[in-house]
């Protein structure tokens, strides 16, 4: 009560919001589920492509092996062969780490991105697992300079609009036109992305990407990047909602222009660091370190290439003792671990697994170098070695002067 006789009341309102909020929950879940789905359909349509990589790859290593095993070719070409070899199994080793970035299977962070090398290298994944009646041209400036951004993200860009170009064009002959181009926004001007946003004035990358197919009439414009939106007759209905989250993230812009019967065009505009914008491209030259000594406990489940590591290793100046699991690693550094400089640790392993073995190994010695390898990316082992400084990885297949270079780091 008022002191001047009036009754005053407070009225107080509570709102239960659980039902929205699980709401909200749910609807981001089946949004990120849906993405999911159209991001394994989109490695479905991969899948042939890679398998016909493969095998290409696999026709030119073993093709040459016969022709070495058989005396068929002069001693003074032997070189040049294995060169060769050489060359088709780290383009077998690329083909992986591409598909693992794409699955989402190596760990997600923003780096300097080559979107030249990048295009040409997504283009020749898809040109094999595409309809032989959609040619794909491409128009890419190799002065273009890098983008910061995530690879795997960027990759599915590319991938999910000329998929969705392809299917657009359907069974007609037609053309998928891929180019990447160096534009600057003036102040004055007054571009415009899809949403009408006004794009920022600076120097940016475009990546575009055209073709001839079925087009789009306004109304499927307007909802192609609704989450749940798909008209898989027309070839839009792969991951839109997805690449516009992905360009946001990225500070970037998308343009959109589309005619039924006519086809369409994307452009999607990367902005470029104001560092790099006239930077020249270096190439830091690789250093071999001369061969060295020390001892390596080599745990490795496959025998092939078990056998392969030791020999190589050896041939560095290494002194090897091999396990074939974790277990018996184990057995190992118990008995002779003061002669042990370097544990090297594969990953999958039957009876006892790297990462079982790798903590096994800290409550005997918390500082005893150990390297993981794994062809699986260092993902699934960051948060196990990721403070560990005594821990390092290498990925598989290993280049000799990598491997090398990680070895004598870890025992310094």
């Amino acid at each position: 009560m008022a002191n001047d006789g009036r009754v005053t009341s407070l009225i107080h309102v509570i709102r239960d919001i659980t039902e929205r909020k699980q709401a909200e929950e749910e609807r981001q879940l089946l949004e990120h589920q849906f993405q999911q789905s159209q991001k394994l359909e989109s490695l479905g349509v991969l899948a042939g492509g890679i398998a016909h990589d493969f095998n290409n790859i696999l026709t030119v290593i073993t093709g040459h092996c016969f022709m070495v095993r058989e005396n068929m070719l002069p001693e003074q070409e032997y070189k040049a062969v294995f060169q060769k070899i050489e060359t088709a199994g780290n383009r077998a080793a690329d083909l992986c780490r591409q598909m693992l970035t794409y699955a989402g299977k190596s760990p997600m962070e923003k780096t300097q991105v080559n979107l030249w090398l990048l295009v040409d290298e997504v283009v020749k994944m898809l040109q094999a697992a595409i309809k032989k009646n959609v040619t794909i041209e491409l128009d890419l400036k190799r002065v273009v300079p890098e983008i910061k951004g995530d690879t795997g993200q960027i990759q599915q860009i590319i991938m999910n609009l000329i998929i969705n170009a392809a299917e657009a064009i359907g069974e007609n002959s037609g053309t998928i036109n891929v180019a990447l181009t160096r534009m600057l926004v003036n102040t004055e001007q007054t571009e415009t992305d899809i949403f009408g946003t006004v794009i920022q004035p600076g120097g940016y990358i475009c990546l575009e990407v055209a073709d001839n197919g079925c087009g789009m009439d306004e109304e499927t414009q307007k909802r192609i990047f609704e989450p749940f939106f798909t008209t898989k007759f027309t070839g839009r209905g792969l991951g839109m909602s997805a690449i516009h989250g992905i360009i946001k993230s990225h500070d970037g812009a998308l343009q959109l222009t589309s005619k039924p019967g006519v086809g369409t065009t994307f452009k999607v505009f990367f902005p470029t660091p104001k560092t790099t914008d006239n930077a020249e491209a270096t190439v830091t030259p690789v250093t071999l370190i001369e061969n060295t000594d020390g001892t390596i406990l080599l745990v490795e489940d496959e025998e092939t290439l078990r056998v392969m590591a030791e020999t190589l290793l050896d041939a560095m100046g290494f002194s090897v003792t091999t396990a074939s699991n974790g277990s018996e690693a184990l057995e190992i550094y118990r008995e002779r671990g003061s002669e042990i400089d370097v544990i090297m640790l594969d990953l999958i392993m039957p009876a006892m697994g790297g990462i079982e073995a790798y903590h096994e190994l800290r409550k005997i010695n918390p500082t005893v170098p150990i390297i993981i390898c794994s062809g699986f990316g260092v993902g699934p082992v960051e948060d196990v070695i990721g403070n560990d400084p005594h821990a390092g990885f290498v990925h598989k297949p290993y280049k000799p002067e990598k491997l090398r270079d990680v070895v004598v780091r870890m025992m310094g």
